[in-house]
């Protein structure tokens, strides 16, 4: 299993940014064909440590060819354009590749 996380910065606009996100991004995130599930958060708080970030989005995958056909597809693009016009320099993006 794979898991993309994109975490983000707080935006200007809190309440605009997760209405943005909930109504507009994720729905086009749910047309990813290989996607297992997704979830957005918002950080609640920070227990220990410097964490810049005030939300994160966790999307999970059965394997890393499944997570590799849909960052290369329309759907993904679309997904990325998208977050550039809301969020564009506010996230950062990692893959976890599941050990045990």
């Amino acid at each position: 299993m794979v898991t993309m996380l994109v975490f983000y910065r707080a935006p200007a606009d809190a309440e605009a940014f997760e209405k943005r996100y909930v109504e507009g991004h994720l729905p086009k995130i749910g047309e990813y064909q290989n996607i297992k599930e997704f979830s957005f958060h918002k950080v609640s708080r920070k227990v220990m440590g410097d964490f810049p970030y005030e939300y994160v989005f966790s999307g999970s995958w059965a394997d890393k060819d499944g997570w590799k056909a849909d960052l290369g597809s329309d759907a993904a693009k679309q997904a990325t354009e998208d977050a550039n016009t809301f969020a564009e320099g506010l996230f950062d993006v990692v893959l976890l590749e599941q050990l045990a």
